[in-house]
């Protein structure tokens, strides 16, 4: 409390005594003019009953001119009064003396006593002028007669002495009254208000850091004490339910804003950091080894067949693919904020440190292991795998921009290159990855401008040399570049989609082009079409394949898709149920690049597939690779158990198509006998075999 503040006690002393003082001068004064005002009026009184007393006597007197007697008279009557002087004028005695009036009397010198008035003195007529009450009576006749008069003088000297005496004694009992209820007020007002007060003082000031009290305040009996107390508790409580409400509210808000920041920089499916956060500690961890001069290396990881199982079992299935990937790299990058989903099916990780740089291409590889393994969902068994691509710091790029672009490029070019491996960036990505726009680009334009042409490659019966069927593949015959290889834009359009309208074209070309050589008398075998998973997932293709064959009057019987074992195995129980509607058709099925993937022989026995393709990857090396004899052998040795037909894609050499041949594989395509040719060619080397 402030120094120039003053106390309540001392406020309230001072109107207590204030008020008390005030109350007893007025009561005091209020006695004081009663008690004069009574005396005043018992000495008129008494002064009325001497005059009374002498009028009556002194008359008798005068009119027996006995100055004497009525001299003594006055004495008498004086003597035992408070009366201070009493003067008789006799007219009768005057006349005889020859003056107006005969004056004589009584009047009290300086102690009191009685002596003869002297109408000469002057002193004594200035004490009769100084007298308090003076008052003066006519003296009559019976018969009416003027004898004289009788004037009475009352002085004051007695009633000050009197009042002085009274005033002594009221103001010693008002000092003692006063002081008495001056300190009972004192004591009421401490115990009940100041005290109060005070104790309600106490709790205010025993508060927490918010300044709330940390007690209630006491109850009193006062009325309006106990209502101050109890509002005042109702106020605390009220604040203190305020207090606990605002601070849940607080901590929801705080709970609220950490959720929002969670959910702005980390993936709602997975939990990683998502893009925003990865970007964040990105820049962070390339300032930081600017600032060390360390290396850092950033691995950019893909899926390889996500988009597949989304599109064939649904997002519902994708997502928990994702989850399950999530672990699996969780468990393998002990780091876990190196770790992000940076969209989709892709993820990101950062190695950072000079060892941990040498050691990047292990963990790598441990993470294409690990997502190698198969991924049970809904009773599927799925096989993801994925491509990742390295870019380094500060050899690669020395911003979050450059590494970024740069692990992605050296990523696609991963998956260009088979997938399911690991790329490291060089410059010449750059370039293939503005090439890659190009083309996709040019792509759109050329099936809008109709570019693509079909080939056929003849596939032979190795045995007998006859022709057996034919492979439709699709070229494109740009304009600017020429004739374009299918490996340089077949990738893109699977990947943009584009895929879908370019087998389209080429199932609706060759089947065209089939049923109008059997028109011409010729016999071209079978025709296989490749068939892409994407086309196989298209909601309308069983329809369009029917409509197709009505349209295009290509007999249902000549006809073969083939499918590859990877795309088959991304979802099998789909696949097979597709499948199974296609062959229903009657066109034949048969698995492309067999060999080549990670079919399971549950699977395989359940598929409606006639026929099997040995993938040319284990056709280079026969017969001298024991190796890829065995493979090619065994698939032989499959095709037979299963009552499928068998063919060998990439034949080259005559020694590989004798040890097929020997070993049960008759039917035999490749550049031994004829690379992909079009149409017009196709038709030649009918007349040639038919002519041998």
């Amino acid at each position: 409390m402030s120094s120039n503040k003053q106390s309540m006690m001392v406020t309230l002393g001072i109107i207590i005594i204030s008020t008390v003082s005030l109350i007893m001068s007025i009561h005091s004064s209020y006695t004081y003019l009663a008690t004069k005002n009574t005396m005043i009026e018992e000495m008129k009184q008494s002064s009325n009953i001497t005059v009374s007393s002498l009028r009556k006597n002194v008359s008798n007197l005068i009119e027996a001119y006995a100055v004497n007697e009525y001299d003594h008279l006055v004495y008498n009557e004086m003597e035992p009064k408070n009366i201070f002087a009493i003067v008789v004028e006799d007219y009768k005695m005057g006349k005889i003396l020859g003056r107006g009036a005969y004056t004589s009397g009584k009047i009290r010198d300086d102690d009191g006593t009685l002596i003869d008035f002297n109408a000469k003195s002057d002193k004594q007529r200035q004490q009769l002028e100084t007298c308090y009450y003076s008052n003066k009576y006519e003296i009559t006749a019976a018969s009416g007669e003027k004898l004289g008069s009788i004037s009475i003088f009352i002085s004051d000297n007695e009633m000050n002495e009197k009042l002085n005496n009274i005033i002594t004694e009221a103001l010693i009992n008002t000092a003692a009254i006063s002081l008495l209820l001056i300190l009972s007020l004192f004591i009421a007002i401490h115990f009940f208000i100041l005290k109060p007060i005070s104790d309600i003082i106490d709790v205010i000031s025993n508060s927490d850091k918010d300044g709330i009290p940390i007690e209630l305040f006491p109850e009193y009996d006062s009325q309006e004490i106990f209502a101050l107390s109890s509002t005042m508790n109702t106020m605390i409580t009220s604040i203190r339910a305020s207090k606990i409400a605002l601070l849940e509210q607080h901590n929801k808000l705080r709970e609220q804003k950490n959720a929002l920041q969670y959910q702005a920089t980390h993936d709602a499916l997975t939990g990683l950091a998502n893009r925003i956060l990865f970007t964040e500690r990105l820049e962070h961890l390339i300032d930081k080894s600017k600032d060390n001069n360390t290396q850092m290396a950033l691995l950019f990881v893909d899926l390889d067949h996500f988009k597949e199982i989304n599109d064939s079992l649904g997002h519902e299935a994708g997502d928990k693919v994702l989850r399950i990937v999530t672990q699996r790299l969780n468990t393998t990058i002990h780091n876990k904020e190196a770790l992000a989903r940076f969209g989709g099916d892709e993820f990101t990780v950062i190695v950072e440190g000079k060892e941990q740089v040498e050691e990047a291409p292990l963990l790598a590889d441990k993470i294409l292991k690990i997502l190698s393994e198969p991924i049970i969902v809904e009773h599927h068994e799925l096989y993801v795998g994925c491509s990742i691509g390295v870019s380094l710091f500060p050899d690669n790029g020395d911003t979050a921009q450059d590494l970024l672009k740069y692990a992605d490029a050296a990523m696609y070019a991963a998956k260009n290159e088979g997938r399911n491996n690991i790329r490291y960036y060089s410059s010449e990505m750059t370039a293939r990855a503005l090439e890659r726009v190009v083309m996709d680009t040019s792509l759109r334009t050329a099936l809008k401008n109709e570019e693509f042409i079909v080939y056929y490659q003849p596939q032979i019966n190795g045995k007998t040399n006859t022709l057996v069927g034919m492979e439709a593949l699709v070229r494109w015959q740009s304009p600017s570049i020429g004739l374009v290889s299918p490996a340089a834009f077949i990738p893109i359009a699977e990947s943009t989609g584009l895929i879908v309208e370019l087998d389209r074209f080429v199932m609706k070309s060759a089947m065209t082009q089939m049923a109008q050589w059997y028109k011409e008398g010729l016999n071209p075998g079978i025709l296989a079409m490749n068939l892409t998973i994407k086309q196989l997932q298209q909601k309308d293709f069983i329809d369009y394949f029917k409509n197709l064959i009505t349209e295009t009057g290509c007999k249902v019987e000549c006809l073969e898709l083939e499918v590859t074992e990877d795309q088959i195995m991304t979802n099998p129980d789909e696949a097979i149920d597709i499948l199974k509607q296609l062959s229903a058709t009657g066109v034949k099925i048969a698995v492309d690049d067999f060999g080549t993937g990670y079919s399971s022989l549950s699977y395989l026995k359940k598929l409606p597939i006639n026929k099997l393709k040995i993938d040319q990857s284990f056709i280079s090396g026969l017969p001298n690779n024991e190796e890829d004899a065995a493979i090619a052998k065994a698939i032989v040795a499959l095709a037979q158990s299963l009552n499928l037909e068998i063919i060998a894609e990439g034949v080259e050499t005559l020694e590989q198509k004798e040890f097929l041949v020997q070993n049960g594989c008759e039917n035999i395509q490749g550049y031994l006998y004829s690379k992909p040719i079009p149409a017009d060619k196709m038709k030649e080397v009918f007349l040639i075999i038919n002519e041998s």
